[in-house]
C-alpha cells in the first residue's frame, strides 16, 4: 500500500527477456488506460489500525516513528497531500520498434493546447488517433495526476530569478564529485 501518491507515475513495461540460454524481445500487448488510470485499490486506508508496540508508546508519552509528516508552508499556493487525487491521465509514451539486437526508440505525446495525440519519430512528427497510442511496442508510460496536471512549476517550487545555483557554484559542484566518484 502506499500512503501517498506521486504527480507523475512512470512505469516501464517489460520488453525484454534474458535467460541464461536465450535473450528475445517482448512483443507482447499490454492494454494501459489512456485517461481515469485508477490507483486507489493500491492507497492505504486514511487511518491504520495501530499496534500494540504503539499504543505503549503514546502512553508513555512517546509518539513513535509512525506520526504523520504535517508541515506545510504557506509559499506554495498548492497543497499537494498526495492523497486527494488518486486518478492519472496518460500523456506519453516510449515506443521501441525493431528487434532486441537492434531498434529505434520514438514518442507518442499529447498536446496540452488541443489534446491531439501525436508521434514524434526524429525530425517527423504525425498526428495520430488515440487508439493507435495502446500498441505492442510501448514501452515507457508516463501519467500525470489529474489535480497536478494543470499546474505550474512555481506552484511547487520558488523560481524567481536569481534563486538557486549560478554557473560558479554549478562548477564547483561538478568538479567536487569527481572526488568522491571512482569507476575502476
Amino acid at each position: 500500500s502506499l500512503w501517498r501518491l506521486p504527480p507523475v507515475v512512470i512505469i516501464q513495461l517489460k520488453r525484454f527477456q534474458f535467460t541464461q540460454h536465450m535473450r528475445r524481445k517482448l512483443r507482447d500487448l499490454v492494454v494501459f488506460p489512456l485517461e481515469g488510470f485508477d490507483l486507489s485499490r493500491i492507497m492505504a486506508p486514511d487511518s491504520i489500525p495501530q499496534s500494540n508496540s504503539k499504543k505503549e508508546g503514546k502512553a508513555n508519552g512517546h509518539e513513535g516513528d509512525s506520526t504523520q509528516e504535517t508541515e506545510t508552508t504557506d509559499e506554495a499556493p498548492f497543497k499537494d497531500n498526495g492523497r486527494s487525487s488518486m486518478l492519472y491521465d496518460l500523456y506519453g509514451v516510449v515506443h521501441h520498434q525493431g528487434a532486441l539486437s537492434g531498434g529505434h526508440y520514438v514518442a507518442s505525446l499529447k498536446s496540452e493546447v488541443d489534446g491531439q495525440w501525436r508521434l514524434y519519430n526524429d525530425a517527423q512528427i504525425y498526428e495520430i488517433h488515440p487508439r493507435d497510442v495502446v500498441d505492442s511496442s510501448a514501452y515507457i508510460l508516463f501519467y500525470i495526476r489529474r489535480d497536478v496536471a494543470k499546474a505550474q512549476v512555481s506552484d511547487f517550487w520558488d523560481v524567481r530569478e536569481g534563486e538557486g545555483l549560478n554557473e560558479e557554484d554549478l562548477d564547483q559542484l561538478l568538479k567536487g564529485r569527481s572526488d568522491r566518484c571512482v569507476i575502476s
